[in-house]
């Protein structure tokens, strides 16, 4: 018996336009995303490009505090090496070069940006190998717009962040569920002196990834999956879970091997 799933109605319209299906993603997303299949709407382009801004907001809205927190660290540790000041350099104008607007918020701004694309496209690439490899019957345009459309939780985020750290002007330095993980409190004045072990690190990155909008982006990129793919839902979320659960072992073996390189090169 070949498993498969009753796909949903389309609506009247096969080309709802950006706003329909912002509201149709949010409300009601498996008919908004049937139209994916048969539709040629091009909407998915405004969100992407929102979504590359939408992105940088924290990112833009913490620069100005990480700026400052940057710059108080930096002019105690030159004032307390040795010889630093016999150097001739002046404290002040050395932390305020490192402290650059366009090395702490520009540049990472647009590292987050690209990587948000780069990101959209792994996605993409690996749900569509998969959902080829177990008989989905789909291009991969249609499941990289599921891709960017189930990214809207993300998007929602941002912004609320960004709101927040502009309101108190305070850095989220716990996202998610990372604030159960055992690591130590950085010290401002030596922030090399309290590194996490790579157990530690690993834990925090894990519980860093967890939270409500995790789950609201796996709901809707199933449900996607499914209407594109003409996949059973059970399907879609193994392959959904898979890909998720392959990415987020990436992010950990990267967090460990960067936790190891700066624990040697510490001394630590």
């Amino acid at each position: 018996m070949t498993e498969g799933t009753v796909s949903p109605a389309a609506p009247s319209t096969n080309n709802p336009g950006f706003l329909a299906m912002v509201w149709g993603v949010l409300a009601k997303p498996r008919i908004t995303f049937a139209t994916l299949r048969h539709g040629s709407s091009r909407a998915w382009i405004i969100l992407a490009i929102l979504g590359m801004i939408l992105v940088t907001l924290p990112i833009i809205a913490s620069g100005p505090i990480t700026t400052q927190q940057t710059r108080d660290q930096l002019e105690e540790q030159f004032q307390n090496q040795p010889g630093f000041e016999d150097s001739g350099v002046d404290v002040e104008q050395a932390a305020s070069f490192a402290t650059s607007p366009i090395l702490t918020t520009v540049v990472p701004a647009v590292f987050a940006a690209i990587g948000r694309v780069l990101s959209w496209l792994l996605w993409a690439g690996a749900l569509y190998l998969l959902a080829s490899m177990v008989g989905g019957n789909s291009t991969f345009l249609q499941v990289f717009q599921v891709v960017i459309w189930a990214w809207l939780p993300y998007m929602l985020r941002a912004v609320l962040q960004a709101v927040y750290i502009t309101a108190t002007q305070t850095l989220i330095t716990n996202p998610g569920l990372s604030g159960f993980a055992s690591v130590p409190t950085p010290d401002p004045s030596d922030p090399f002196g309290t590194l996490p072990t790579t157990g530690e690190a690993i834990l925090q990155a894990f519980l860093g990834q967890i939270d409500i909008y995790l789950f609201w982006n796996l709901a809707l990129l199933t449900i996607g999956i499914t209407a594109v793919t003409k996949l059973s839902w059970r399907k879609s979320f193994g392959l959904v879970l898979i890909v998720w659960v392959v990415f987020m072992a990436v992010r950990l073996i990267f967090t460990a091997v960067s936790t190891n390189l700066a624990s040697g090169f510490v001394g630590a």
